[in-house]
């Protein structure tokens, strides 16, 4: 059985046990008929934030991105400077990648990665403050690229073409046989699958190869949106996602909430429910939606906090 296909019925399985919070389906629905599906754009990084080069070279790119794609949040700011602009968290770590591809395109290559030590990566994101999390980065990248040499010839493609260019089967495949990727969790003695990193590797891999015109993906409209701290914030703005007074409150006073912990499972699987009805009711694939939820997230007048996980899976 897929793992992407499990997602959305283990969170169901959640939602309808939560002890933390609820899911306002009336409100959910409300707000789909204010967003306007014509309006949403196709996914894609800013150009400066993407890399030419060969299909492969693109799909290491991807690989290498996502597999350090995770907690952003910080109470020292960290930001870089790069291509004329200021980038900041995800933005910036893609900055930095770039940057350091354009000045060595080692840094395409598993071997690189699977070399790579503390001293490399924190040139790699020197900017104003410091990447979170950086040594535990380190550890990430040497593990996905000892993984993707010895069962991919260190060319991420090969797992592409294993998964006949399938975007379920690539999430499938990344969470099999990485570590880091295999994102799911345990609720009231279910297993309970979220995938976020494996999912929007797919997504990212797409709309990578779209932008250079070097194909597509098959399967996307089976991903869900991508469980992160970003879209429950949104969904709490637009009051779509209710949590409980003592979940509200710790939230407020900036105390982390423990990855596994069953308030923290609760809100991811909240999460892809709610994606999942406002991409329904849209009609629009889930992936989709999911980067016109994220940008929103990050409007003026969302002001709730959102939650804080120390996590390597979002």
């Amino acid at each position: 059985m897929s793992e992407v296909a499990d997602i959305l019925e283990s969170c169901r399985r959640v939602v309808a046990h939560a002890a933390h919070l609820t899911v306002d389906s009336d409100a959910v629905h409300r707000r789909a008929g204010l967003i306007d599906p014509g309006a949403i754009p196709s996914p894609e990084h800013p150009a400066e934030l993407r890399i030419r080069g060969t299909r492969p070279e693109q799909a290491n790119f991807v690989l290498l991105a996502d597999c350090l794609n995770f907690c952003f949040w910080s109470d020292q700011p960290w930001e870089i400077n790069f291509a004329g602009q200021t980038w900041r968290r995800t933005f910036a770590m893609l900055a930095g990648l770039v940057r350091a591809i354009q000045a060595d395109r080692s840094w395409l290559s598993a071997e690189r990665w699977a070399a790579a030590d503390v001293s490399e990566l924190e040139a790699v994101f020197s900017g104003v403050g410091r990447i979170p999390l950086l040594e535990r980065r380190v550890e990430v990248l040497r593990e996905t690229g000892a993984v993707l040499l010895q069962r991919y010839a260190g060319d991420f493609a090969n797992l592409v073409e294993q998964a006949s260019t399938d975007a379920v089967a690539i999430a499938d495949l990344l969470a099999r046989d990485f570590p880091s990727f295999r994102d799911a969790a345990e609720y009231a003695g279910h297993p309970v699958a979220f995938l976020k990193r494996a999912q929007i590797c797919a997504a990212d891999l797409a709309s990578q190869w779209a932008a250079e015109q070097q194909g597509t993906l098959e399967g996307l409209d089976r991903l869900t949106v991508f469980a992160d701290y970003r879209l429950p914030q949104l969904f709490r703005h637009w009051k779509l996602l209710l949590l409980s007074d003592p979940l509200a409150e710790r939230i407020a006073a900036l105390e982390e909430i423990a990855a596994g912990s069953p308030e923290e499972i609760e809100v991811r699987a909240a999460t892809i429910c709610i994606g999942d009805e406002l991409a329904s009711a849209l009609d629009i694939p889930a992936w989709r939606l999911d980067y016109y939820l994220w940008v929103r997230s990050h409007d003026a007048e969302v002001v709730v906090p959102h939650h804080r996980t120390r996590t390597i899976y979002y």
